[in-house]
């Protein structure tokens, strides 16, 4: 089975278009291998099925929908926000949202995350972020910038860097920076922490692309780890429904220990500070 970013992508977009037309078996084949990122073995091993059924469950349900698209063509024209370079038409619009005890007026655009409407996920995160006012702070999978904006705004003797592979929102991003005058935040296209220095910030924030996989997410966490100080803060978060007590332990493995400090509306916001020797475990209570 074909998993390269691009592979990964075409599926993802396709169970956009068509998941619903598929049986609640392949759905669940679908989700664990490209959006959870496991293995057919791993796979087998949880449904206690052999790893050939796994295999050929999968490739019908691709081929599904692969007759769909040839039919229908609903996900080519879709462009999955974790794409570098969307071709879509831009189409802007105006979202107004309290946050923090501000009304924000941000631009969003087509191709973009949540795009359409302000994301639940995205209020539960900001919501929950401790800011103090000289944080350095990296926005990892930022979007059109709401999560780091709103940090940029509480941080007024700090530094913000927004960084997105989806070269579309890194623009959007510097837009909204740009209209709510807020001249501490730096804008950068690329994949993920890696332009930053060890130790170099006090405060990592992502509402990560789950449906890029669990290898991208990963990278985020070890990202995150590596790019905080000791004592640093790492929030992430994730819907319930996507693996996000997975996830969770992916993170307590990484930073011995993983709080959720929020959860509303399918979401739930994980909270880890970076030390130096810690026994894993995850705190699931707010």
């Amino acid at each position: 089975m074909e998993r390269t970013l691009a592979g990964r992508d075409r599926a993802n977009r396709m169970f956009d278009a068509y998941g619903a037309l598929l049986t609640a078996q392949q759905q669940h084949l679908l989700r664990r291998y490209y959006q959870d990122d496991l293995s057919l073995g791993e796979i087998a091993a949880d449904l206690r099925v052999t790893r050939q059924a796994v295999h050929d469950g999968l490739r019908r349900a691709l081929v599904a929908m692969e007759r769909l698209e040839g039919a229908l063509g609903l996900a080519a024209r879709q462009d999955h926000y974790s794409t570098p370079a969307p071709r879509s038409t831009p189409k802007t619009r105006e979202q107004r949202v309290e946050l923090r005890g501000r009304v924000w007026a941000f631009q969003s655009v087509s191709g973009v995350f949540a795009h359409r409407r302000f994301d639940a996920g995205t209020h539960l995160l900001i919501d929950a972020i401790e800011v103090r006012r000289d944080d350095r702070i990296l926005d990892l999978g930022c979007g059109y910038g709401a999560v780091g904006l709103v940090a940029a705004a509480l941080a007024t003797r700090g530094r913000v860097w927004l960084v997105d592979l989806n070269r579309r929102a890194a623009w959007m991003a510097h837009v909204n920076a740009a209209a709510h005058g807020l001249t501490n935040v730096c804008v950068l296209v690329g994949d993920g922490a890696a332009p930053f220095r060890d130790g170099s910030v006090d405060l990592v924030v992502t509402n990560p692309p789950i449906r890029a996989g669990r290898r991208v997410v990963t990278e985020f966490i070890e990202g995150a780890w590596r790019v905080l100080r000791p004592g640093g803060r790492f929030y992430m978060v994730v819907r319930t429904a996507q693996g996000a007590l997975t996830l969770a332990r992916l993170v307590a493995g990484r930073f011995g220990e993983a709080r959720q400090v929020r959860a509303a509306e399918g979401y739930r916001v994980y909270e880890a500070r970076r030390k130096h020797d810690a026994k894993a475990k995850v705190i699931v209570g707010v």
